[in-house]
């Protein structure tokens, strides 16, 4: 594996600029700020940036957690790719992370004075300094999916159009930076859900749902009127697990308990039902 390093003071734009240096260079995977990136999918690890005090934040950047670091670990033997770019704001910091991932010493080593103008560095640092804005080089579901509660707005741009022509360039702001946290509202989930719930071919309706914070996440209550095929325990246990994976990918929000209120069954041939399964699984 071929270990390169983005080195860069703190809110230079390292993160911004990383995907296009990834695909300049046919770089596989990102580690930045205590995730593993992937070709634009989060596999492993945790932000830095999600973290209430700046201490907790450098410890996940430097993976300082043995679990932290095992999971990342296992999951670059699991993706194994040729070539690794890790971003930090010394060459200390990267050999650091790789001395704890067990990796080797990076061959190449990118400034942030090579790649950006003075200019651009400086509008960075604004951004940072100014407003508290973050950036990580992934789609913004996928911050949305590891981050509950950070996500303060998003700004779609036209970024190095011949490459990220379709992603948007997401902005998160750490709870340290600022008071108070906006969260996705319940119009939005319900919205979800409902969508999600009128691709099923058993369910005839959606009466209410129902949703109420906890923790880290949210309870759900639905009403349902179900068509009459299949057994409805059955329907109801895949309907919980379908809801649960669909939700946390769509929205960043993980539902705690899915509970299903059953109105009404309505009567259904089987041969319509199922010409509209089989739709759905095409």
């Amino acid at each position: 594996m071929k270990v390169l390093a983005l080195i860069g003071p703190t809110g230079t734009g390292k993160s911004y600029r990383a995907p296009h240096i990834s695909q300049r260079h046919g770089i596989d995977c990102i580690i930045d700020d205590g995730l593993l990136i992937s070709r634009g999918t989060i596999v492993a690890g945790r932000s830095s940036k999600a973290e209430v005090s700046k201490i907790r934040a450098a410890k996940i950047a430097l993976f300082y957690s043995p679990e932290h670091r095992e999971q990342v670990i296992e999951a670059l033997k699991q993706v194994n790719p040729d070539k690794l770019m890790i971003l930090g704001i010394s060459l200390a910091m990267v050999e650091k992370i790789c001395e704890r991932l067990l990796l080797p010493v990076p061959e190449d080593i990118i400034s942030i004075e090579d790649i950006a103008s003075p200019e651009d560095i400086e509008i960075a640092l604004q951004a940072r300094e100014g407003e508290g804005k973050h950036t990580i080089p992934v789609p913004l579901v996928e911050i949305k999916r590891n981050m509950w509660g950070n996500i303060v707005d998003t700004i779609p741009v036209k970024v190095w159009g011949w490459f990220y022509s379709s992603r948007e360039k997401t902005v998160i702001r750490p709870p340290f930076s600022y008071l108070g946290k906006l969260v996705v509202s319940e119009n939005a989930l319900r919205s979800i859900i409902r969508v999600l719930l009128s691709h099923l071919p058993w369910v005839e309706k959606v009466d209410e749902i129902f949703l109420h914070k906890v923790d880290s996440g949210v309870n759900t209550r639905i009403s349902c009127e179900f068509r009459n095929f299949a057994p409805l325990l059955q329907i109801c246990y895949y309907i919980q697990h379908y809801l649960k994976e669909k939700v946390e990918y769509l929205s960043g929000v993980e539902l705690k308990e899915v509970n299903i209120d059953i109105e009404g069954i309505k009567a259904i041939s089987e041969e319509s039902l199922l010409v509209k399964a089989v739709k759905i699984r095409n």
